[in-house]
């Protein structure tokens, strides 16, 4: 397994080649635009760790206690992103989670979110070419979502023995010390779900995220090395 240590460089990593790659799009989202930023966000524990790390720091930590940060009593997520794109891949169908918890994020305050340098890759992700508060759609650009996806999987595969939930429940695991009885185990990547006419949008982003050095090894060689 990956020390921690070095998982959070190669997050740290992933992001900023991320936002290098997403800054080449032209998004209508400014600061105080919200409407994504929701309880369905989800995540892997090892972005859990970084969140309670910003937390403690901060004397923040006791915010997790409140009631705003426990998880919903009907909410349960059907698998996570890399068993969701196996099942598709293998042509079988996937249960979705029956609802989402569509109730402003507990982190969000007059309209900015209180954990911004640490949120996950499912708030950072998030991107529309057009305002989507009238309509709650996001108008994303081809390959964007693909792209996007795919770094999720990452993300997922990196945490090798990790859980993925959404945020609030992972966050009320970690802070309990129960984090096995609210998120499901994160699973390595099965593939990737890129459609044919996808893959010249995306290969800029993989290819340069796996060229980037990471403690003396390419970012692929640590892909390689997580597989359990």
């Amino acid at each position: 397994m990956i020390p921690r240590p070095i998982q959070h460089l190669l997050l740290a990593t992933l992001y900023d080649a991320f936002e290098q790659w997403a800054s080449t799009f032209t998004f209508a989202c400014r600061k105080g635009c919200a409407t994504c930023c929701t309880r369905s966000v989800t995540m892997t524990s090892l972005e859990g760790d970084g969140i309670m790390a910003f937390l403690a720091e901060a004397g923040r930590r006791s915010e997790l206690a409140a009631p705003a940060f426990q998880p919903a009593a009907n909410r349960r997520v059907q698998c996570t992103t890399n068993t969701f794109v196996g099942a598709h891949l293998r042509g079988e169908s996937v249960e979705e989670a029956e609802s989402w918890d569509l109730r402003p994020c507990p982190f969000l305050k007059e309209e900015s979110c209180g954990i911004y340098p640490v949120r996950p890759f499912g708030c950072r992700l998030f991107a529309s070419l057009d305002s989507c508060a009238a309509s709650g759609v996001a108008e994303m650009p081809p390959g964007y979502l693909a792209g996007a996806t795919a770094l999720l999987q990452y993300i997922e595969h990196l945490d090798n023995g990790g859980r993925w939930s959404t945020m609030v429940e992972l966050l009320a695991g970690l802070n309990t010390g129960q984090v096995d009885a609210y998120g499901e185990p994160t699973a390595p990547i099965p593939g990737l779900l890129i459609a044919p006419d996808e893959h010249s949008l995306v290969e800029p982003l993989l290819q340069g995220l796996h060229a980037r050095t990471v403690n003396g090894q390419s970012f692929a060689q640590w892909l390689q090395a997580a597989r359990p």
